[in-house]
Parts: structure tokens; sequence; C-alpha cells
């Protein structure tokens, strides 16, 4: 695919999440390059500022190896968050708009020290966090059908569609590997653990540290980092409530309208 196809992708995507109308797969029959990928979803990212949004922080996906392993990737995937889908707690949830909601649990990271460099540890993670905090993230994708290769996914802004952040726990805890969670969505009760999220979520987060300085960013203070899906993520309807119960990092709940 060439350079020429980035605005043309980005402006289908951008049209699609604004339209409702999703986004024909066969506009990427010709993507498949992972770095004109991240292009394309950055793109995305600035029709978002020119139209007064801002970007807030980073979502992390294909934490786990079976999810890499669906699409055959080698290492996550990194996407961005945006104020626009950041919910505040306690509001509902519209999925008018969204094509095929799923739900994650995920812990939440929000920092208060810049981070950046391929060296980057987790426990370099844990001493440059404020915060953390239970959270939902509802992924969605813009493509019709869903992403069918690694590169629509990344272009896609990893599937990145809606957030929502319970109650933060500052200092936040050691040893949050050891942390379980359990996902109630309407009548499913869905079990998760955060060793799923690469046996650490603040591992995740130091891998994102590496993978941004790559494309000359940095996480920054007062960054919000959603670190990758403790439950396998969960189809959501409109009448569902969410419930999160994360142990010691406490509860966090969403209605769906």
């Amino acid at each position: 695919m060439g350079k020429d196809m980035i605005p043309e992708l980005a402006q289908r995507l951008w049209q699609a999440e604004k339209s409702g109308v999703p986004a024909d797969p066969a506009a990427a029959d010709q993507l498949d390059d992972l770095d004109l990928a991240y292009t394309v979803a950055n793109a995305t990212r600035d029709l978002a500022l020119a139209s007064d949004d801002r970007v807030i922080g980073y979502k992390i996906g294909l934490t786990s190896q079976p999810a890499r392993d669906a699409f055959g990737a080698g290492q996550p995937a990194a996407g961005h968050l945006l104020a626009g889908g950041l919910l505040e707690d306690g509001r509902p949830l519209a999925t008018a708009g969204l094509f095929e909601p799923k739900v994650e649990v995920e812990i939440a990271f929000i920092l208060g020290e810049e981070l950046s460099g391929v060296d980057v540890t987790a426990q370099d993670v844990y001493r440059a966090t404020a915060a953390v905090a239970p959270a939902f993230e509802i992924v969605d994708s813009r493509w019709r059908g869903g992403a069918r290769t690694l590169p629509m996914l990344v272009a896609d802004n990893t599937n990145a569609a809606r957030a929502v952040l319970g109650p933060r726990v500052a200092p936040p805890p050691a040893g949050l590997s050891e942390i379980t969670a359990t996902l109630l969505a309407g009548p499913h009760t869905v079990p998760g653990s955060a060793t799923a999220v690469m046996g650490d979520p603040a591992a995740a987060v130091a891998w994102l540290a590496g993978h941004l300085l790559r494309s000359g960013a940095r996480l920054e203070a007062g960054d919000i980092v959603l670190s990758g899906t403790l439950c396998a993520p969960t189809a959501i309807t409109a009448g569902d409530r969410l419930v999160a119960d994360l142990g010691e990092l406490g509860r966090v709940a969403l209605d769906v309208g």
C-alpha cells in the first residue's frame, strides 16, 4: 500500500465512527505493513484533534498469548485514548453508534512521572505510577465484520472505543500480577487474572514505553494507560449491567444503554 492511501483510510475509519456506518474492509486489502497501519491510526487521531478532541493516554492490546496468536502477532499492539471516549464514573454507556461492542476489564495506570526508553522495566513503571484504578475498556471495530488482519486492527486504533475508570488507588499496591477479577456482564460471569497481561500489567506499560520511543513519543506524567484485559472480551448489549470486582483494587460498574 502506498503512503498516498493513508489519508483515505484514516478518513474512512473516522467517518465510520461519526456516521455509524462501518468501513468497507476491501479498502484495506493492500494494508499489509504494520508501520503504515500505525501511521493510519495516527492520521485518524489527528482528525480527532482537529475536531477539538485531545489525547489523554494509551491502550495496550494483544497482551495475552492467545490474543496475539489470533492475529499472528509477535508483540502487543498500542492505540491512543481520547478524552471524548472517556466516560465519567456513573455515566451510562450509549451503544448508539457502536457496531459490535465488547467489554474488557483492565487495570488503568495514571502516571506521575514520564517514562521513556527501551530499557524501562516493570519496577520503573511502579515507581512512576501515581495511582491505579479498576477500569473498563469498550472495544469495537470500525471495519465491517471486524479486523481480519493485524494491520487492520492497528489502523483502527486497536479497536479502542470507550473507557471508564473506577476509584483510584494511590499509591499503587505492589504485585499487581496477583490481582484476580470477576466480571458480571448481563447474564455472564467471566473470571480473569492480571497474569494474562504479559505476566504483570506493569510489564505491558514498560513495553509501551519502548514502543512509543521508536516513533519519537513517550509516556508523560498524567497519562492514563489501559494496560490490557484481565478477562476475555465479552459482548455487551443495551440493558446490561457491568460490574468488575478486582479485589483489593476495588470495583467498577457501568450501565449499558
